[in-house]
């Protein structure tokens, strides 16, 4: 296992005031796997305002799992809600300014039916109806090894920790990215933002990893395996309609 502190990048400059529609949720017994992928296979499943990021002649497309807990409205405070969340993303650049540190979601899931329900219809943006669960154990403060699994087979994810090399280029692309991008049910483009404090990431490695409507990129064997126990979001909803004039 290393142990290591995530630059914070350009998220550090995106906090903002908090107001009405804006959500703060705590993520725990996160895991970031992540695959590369060939430029052209990705760049025909994006929307054409968006380019990936590319390292080494590839692309990269990660399923993010973890548990949401305490999803409430900024300001109200409550309700607080939680279920088991995986998202599928891959990493492009601002349309705007071509920098990395934007994520398009090819796959919202929720374990929950009526959560996946309430927030497609809230948001105008689909969410899956998908039940799995997530175990971790810990040695102390320390990630021991992390499973994630659904009865139909959908979801089979196990990682454990393990002393790994990372750039911080790379760690800066996988835990910071700070715009979200998704077609809503209607196929328009639409974007938001989030904010975080900075996070301690343990450094894991996959035994396998079987994921729910993973991009059929031809994908191989996953690149890494990120592990963080808890960090708290602030997300700027609701989602705005993307145009190239505004950004």
């Amino acid at each position: 296992m290393t142990l290591v502190h995530a630059p914070l990048g350009a998220i550090e400059r995106a906090r903002r005031p908090l107001r009405p529609g804006h959500v703060l949720v705590t993520l725990e017994d996160q895991v970031i796997v992540t695959w590369r992928v060939g430029e052209a296979a990705l760049r025909a499943r994006l929307p054409t305002a968006l380019r990936p990021v590319v390292r080494g002649g590839d692309a990269f497309v990660s399923a993010v799992l973890f548990r949401n807990r305490a999803l409430r409205p900024a300001l109200a405070g409550f309700p607080r809600i939680g279920s088991w969340q995986m998202n599928v993303r891959s990493y492009v650049r601002d349309p705007t300014t071509g920098e990395p540190g934007s994520v398009f979601f090819h796959g919202l899931h929720v374990s929950r039916r009526w959560l996946a329900r309430v927030s497609s219809w809230l948001f105008g943006v689909s969410f899956a109806y998908l039940p799995f669960t997530i175990r971790a154990r810990h040695d102390g403060a320390h990630l021991v090894d992390w499973n994630a699994r659904s009865r139909d087979g959908r979801v089979s994810v196990a990682v454990h920790a393990a002393a790994l090399a990372i750039d911080e280029r790379t760690l800066d692309l996988l835990t910071n990215a700070h715009t979200g991008y998704v077609r809503d049910v209607h196929g328009t483009l639409r974007c938001w933002s989030i904010w975080h404090r900075p996070q301690t990431v343990e450094t894991a490695i996959v035994n396998h990893a079987t994921v729910a409507d993973l991009p059929t990129l031809g994908v191989g064997a996953p690149e890494s395996a990120l592990y963080v126990r808890s960090v708290d979001y602030e997300v700027y909803l609701p989602a705005r309609v993307f145009s190239p004039a505004s950004g």
